[in-house]
């Protein structure tokens, strides 16, 4: 599953300002013009420029990913998974006996357990977590996957076979 505007997701808490140039100010002021408007500035270019606190971690932001992985890691833990030590994007938790899985690479995360119900359970409980007004969780289950530039094949019993012939 992909999870929806992932950096968005992760408060920041340190004090960042982001300038915004030219078409970024007049898109600002068109969605709130009563916030924006009186704080919109020219250069000396004549091009508008308006300078905004970040609240939420951006992508092009340095520590965005990391602030994004603290906050799912925490959200991982709360549910009673425990982090790998060898590898911090792997959580495990033994559900009904079989251990659940979940992989990940920033926002893309890979979950498998014998049981699919129990996938099921994970993915409602993420989507209401992470889905937005606008956009929601991308979820793609079945036995044929492309994760991360891989093809991955689970068809036959007992194996997987992993290409990346497309790249």
């Amino acid at each position: 599953c992909d999870i929806p505007g992932d950096f968005l997701q992760a408060d920041n808490p340190d004090w960042v300002l982001m300038r915004l140039d030219g078409i970024l100010t007049e898109l600002m002021v068109k969605v709130a013009p009563k916030i924006y408007r009186k704080f919109i500035t020219v250069n000396a270019k004549g091009k508008s420029v308006l300078y905004v606190q970040l609240e939420k971690a951006v992508y092009g932001m340095m520590k965005s990913a990391l602030l994004f992985y603290r906050k799912l890691v925490a959200d991982l833990t709360s549910l009673g998974f425990e982090i790998n030590p060898y590898d911090p994007c792997v959580a495990n938790k033994i559900i009904n006996g079989k251990q659940i899985k979940i992989c990940w690479h920033v926002d893309d995360l890979f979950v498998g357990h014998d049981d699919p119900n129990v996938v099921t359970i994970f993915l409602d409980w993420l989507a209401q977590r992470y889905n937005t007004d606008d956009k929601m969780l991308n979820v793609v289950r079945g036995h044929k996957h492309d994760y991360l530039g891989m093809n991955l094949d689970f068809s036959m019993a007992g194996a997987v076979s992993i290409d990346m012939i497309p790249y």
